[in-house]
């Protein structure tokens, strides 16, 4: 089961997000989940309850969205939980990098935006549940696609970086982009880099997110 959380300290926003998810609730393909203060999702995700896709308010009183994507990250080292920002102010975008979120929607949205976010999501968390497989020497490895944060290619070589350390192993880059299914992006001829560790990006710079 897809585990979807709604914050939102106005019920009728976490209602409008619900009705547009009615025909996923109805196959039983995802379940849905509200909250109504940043504390009570955070209190929930520390005590154990997991989620797949969390759409969060910003403007929550008290905890505010940010402060609460931002727990959810280094508190709770959780890496793999989509974070869908909502908002009626669309002026946060640098303030977000950090968490890295899946995407941010301004209020008001339509249905097609909310499925849209869904299906990205749900497309995502079977891609990380996947792992690159290669071999250095004779031993073969198994990465999961979560915990690498970029392919470089540097002379016949690809290095693997992780969070945890590097991997060096004969291959071509060009290979690797089309075994990951176009869900990691080519920055540069020499880097392949996971969508989910870019902190800020400018037109000649990508800096990722090591933590």
């Amino acid at each position: 089961m897809f585990c979807v959380a709604i914050c939102d300290d106005e019920k009728a926003i976490c209602e409008e997000i619900k009705s547009h998810l009615t025909s996923y609730i109805k196959k039983e393909t995802i379940s849905v989940t509200f909250f109504y203060s940043g504390e009570a999702l955070y209190e929930a995700i520390a005590a154990g309850n997991h989620f797949s896709l969390i759409f969060l308010d910003i403007e929550l009183k008290q905890l505010n969205g940010i402060e609460v994507g931002k727990r959810i990250r280094e508190e709770l080292c959780d890496e793999t939980v989509h974070i869908v920002f909502i908002s009626g102010k669309p002026s946060y975008a640098m303030d977000l990098f950090a968490i890295r979120p899946l995407h941010f929607l301004t209020k008001p949205f339509c249905e097609k935006e909310v499925k849209d976010v869904l299906e990205k999501a749900m497309d995502l968390t079977v891609l990380y549940k996947n792992f690159f497989e290669f071999q250095i020497e004779q031993s073969v490895y198994k990465i999961d696609y979560g915990k690498i944060l970029y392919f470089e290619s540097k002379a016949r070589k690809i290095i693997l970086h992780t969070k945890h350390g590097e991997y060096e192993f004969y291959g071509k880059l060009k290979h690797i982009e089309e075994d990951t299914h176009c869900h990691f992006l080519r920055i540069h001829q020499s880097y392949l880099v996971n969508p989910l560790y870019i902190e800020h990006y400018r037109p000649s710079q990508v800096k990722i997110a090591f933590y």
